[in-house]
């Protein structure tokens, strides 16, 4: 019996630390309730948070969306996820920081409800870009500092509509051009996504 002290006495020294070590959020619920996205980021290592997507009553881990482990470092107040309205459908969109990338990327994925749990659906490749309008002679003195995709919204139809974003800085005018393009991704019988509708490009220009 005399162990019990130090057993006592140690979880008193380390669960506090570990509870220092890691922090924990919960957010975006889905609509009915049931889910969320919670991400636990850890004081050591901010660049790399744990974000899944879990059973809000029990907590569980239902589908992990980015590990510790990853390579990629990125801004976990920058996420957003996009609720279908029967809460089976979801698209997580985050800030990415690729290892090697000089600037940050906006980066997307779809997830499924299965039965169980989600299933991971990967947007096609070659997605549309924007196509920025430059004023005459402002084009070619360019250096590009971010963009990317954005999940939107799920429209009735069951199509995602989703945002992509091109930004580019002209040294010529000191000026930063952002081109936006909205387009929809449909999906077949077996869930696979293709692009359906694209928009045209609004450039918007800022000193």
């Amino acid at each position: 019996m005399r162990i019990l002290p130090f057993i006592a006495l140690a979880c008193c020294l380390v669960i506090p630390r570990l509870l220092l070590l890691a922090e924990e959020e919960i957010k975006y619920s889905s609509p009915d309730g049931r889910f969320a996205l919670r991400i636990t980021e850890s004081k050591d290592n901010e660049d790399h948070p744990t974000v899944e997507l879990i059973e809000k009553g029990s907590g569980k881990a239902l589908l992990t969306l980015h590990n510790r482990s990853d390579t990629e470092s990125f801004d976990a107040s920058q996420t957003i996820l996009v609720w279908s309205p029967d809460s089976r459908r979801v698209a997580y969109g985050f800030r990415a920081n690729p290892r090697g990338a000089r600037i940050e990327e906006l980066d997307a994925l779809i997830c499924f409800w299965n039965g169980v749990g989600f299933d991971k659906v990967s947007l096609p490749e070659n997605l549309p870009q924007p196509e920025i309008k430059f004023p005459k002679g402002k084009d070619a003195n360019l250096k590009p500092y971010g963009g990317g995709i954005t999940p939107v919204r799920w429209l009735k139809s069951g199509d995602l509509e989703m945002s992509n974003e091109d930004m580019m800085l002209s040294r010529d005018d000191g000026k930063s051009y952002t081109g936006v393009l909205k387009f929809t991704i449909g999906f077949d019988a077996q869930r696979r996504p293709s692009v359906k509708k694209v928009g045209k490009t609004r450039t918007e220009v800022s000193n």
